[in-house]
């Protein structure tokens, strides 16, 4: 048996329901966890291995956290213009991999990525799993598929469908089948739908499906039959009742679910990643819901919020997200934010978010969803020490300068901030002004209004 390299002690809050355990202890041995207990029962075998030992007084040993919707393509894009007319292919590989390291100094040991432009997030997470960069453990969706009434198309019907849009134009039923085998083929985690559009691309957003049943239909059970998830976004009350009843495992955003999709939803065992931040996070930045211009997006965060505080009663498992590259969720700094919507707004306890973004979400992960979430002997060590107590403040896990330590199967992670690195011109959609420059003639000068 190999040396264990670390003795953590403090209160073990191990990702499960259970209670905590107040005075605990969590042994590593290379990339595994090797023991997890009372800090009095600790065998001597390893009390006595000379292991470094962590022992401060007030800290928490929890999971890694886990980021159910991230984007470690988009680079913060700012539009949809941004994402899929600019940058190449070759540069926005190199920053995603360089954005990764952010999202695991945050504490996120796996996450899930939700729609890649190019096929650049299943290279991310390959160069990860194969120890040339630092990085959370990734599950990761291909380009989603989308119709016409779906969100990726959002350009003019006379342009050529962009080539780097995060999304793939669905013509006919044959060719969703053709989509999702050719994705397989390239090696995704999972298969992801355009179920609805947008409130950030159209007002109309928030009715309709942009898929028939028959064709969710077709895209579960075909995903299914070759083993992979088969994921929506869905925030319209039609997209969600539909994908819900084709057998989809994971809905996201759900904002308009109504009782026959929380039905649905319980009937197929369907999760929700509300991916809540994108919405609120947009709002706050721009003059809160006194802003008219956020009129629509107060609408849905408010439905939201009363819908899926039902379906969390109702016994719909919900899984944190972030979406995390756009620019109003920039990497490293809004991954547990999601956790503290579900306390505040949700009606959630601590333990019962932190249990959602640990262990709970770990049904996104397939190829590794058994070894990681858990602090359990067999798992990889894949964890966090906190400086305080999240069961009493969750707010806690949004300040990764109090965790003193991130392992990633038993090693530190390197904590050492990325160096500030200057945007290229080429990364930029390109605006003369954001407004209009009117004359006014009584003042006698220019107005910019927007």
């Amino acid at each position: 048996m190999g040396e264990p390299a670390y003795i953590l002690k403090g209160k073990v809050i191990d990702g499960t329901l259970d209670a905590p355990i107040a005075r605990g202890a969590v042994v590593t041995q290379g990339e595994e966890i090797a023991w997890v207990g009372e800090a009095a029962a600790l065998p001597s075998r390893y009390a006595q291995s000379g292991a470094q030992v962590v022992d401060l007084p007030g800290r928490s040993i929890l999971p890694g956290l886990v980021d159910g919707h991230i984007h470690i393509s988009f680079g913060e894009a700012r539009s949809e213009e941004e994402l899929a007319l600019y940058t190449p292919v070759e540069f926005r590989t190199l920053k995603a991999v360089w954005n990764a390291k952010k999202v695991l100094q945050a504490g996120v040991t796996s996450a899930f990525d939700a729609a890649t432009t190019f096929n650049i997030a299943q290279s991310v997470r390959d160069a990860i799993d194969s120890g040339m960069f630092e990085g959370p453990r990734l599950a990761v969706s291909g380009r989603q598929l989308t119709s016409h009434q779906g969100l990726e198309d959002s350009f003019p019907n006379w342009m050529e469908f962009p080539p780097g849009q995060a999304g793939v134009l669905i013509r006919s039923r044959d060719e969703l089948v053709e989509q999702i085998r050719y994705q397989v083929k390239d090696g995704v985690d999972a298969i992801k739908v355009s179920g609805s559009n947008d409130s950030f691309i159209t007002p109309d957003s928030l009715d309709g499906s942009a898929f028939t049943y028959e064709e969710y239909r077709i895209v579960a059970d075909e995903a299914h039959r070759l083993g992979r998830l088969c994921t929506v976004h869905a925030r319209s009350r039609d997209a969600v009742a539909d994908a819900a009843r084709a057998g989809f495992d994971v809905i996201f955003h759900a904002s308009f679910i109504d009782d026959e999709g929380m039905d649905l939803c319980l009937r197929n065992g369907c999760v929700i990643v509300p991916t809540l931040p994108l919405l609120v996070n947009a709002i706050e930045a721009t003059g809160g819901s006194a802003n008219p211009a956020n009129a629509g997006f107060q609408r849905e965060v408010d439905a939201a919020l009363t819908n899926l505080a039902r379906a969390s009663r109702a016994g719909v498992p919900l899984v944190p997200g972030s979406e995390s590259g756009w620019s109003p969720v920039p990497y490293g700094q809004w991954h547990a934010r999601e956790m503290q919507i579900f306390v505040d707004d949700l009606g959630l306890s601590p333990g019962q978010a932190l249990h959602a973004g640990t262990l709970g979400a770990t049904r996104l992960f397939r190829r590794f969803g058994d070894r990681v979430g858990k602090l359990e002997a067999g798992r990889y060590a894949d964890l966090i020490v906190v400086d305080g107590d999240p069961l009493a403040d969750i707010g806690l896990l949004q300040k990764p300068s109090r965790f003193d330590l991130i392992l990633k199967a038993g090693r530190p992670v390197d904590r050492t901030p990325p160096a500030p690195r200057r945007p290229m011109h080429y990364e930029r959609h390109k605006m003369f002004l954001n407004g209009i420059f009117h004359y006014d003639q009584e003042a006698g000068h220019g107005v910019l209004r927007r």
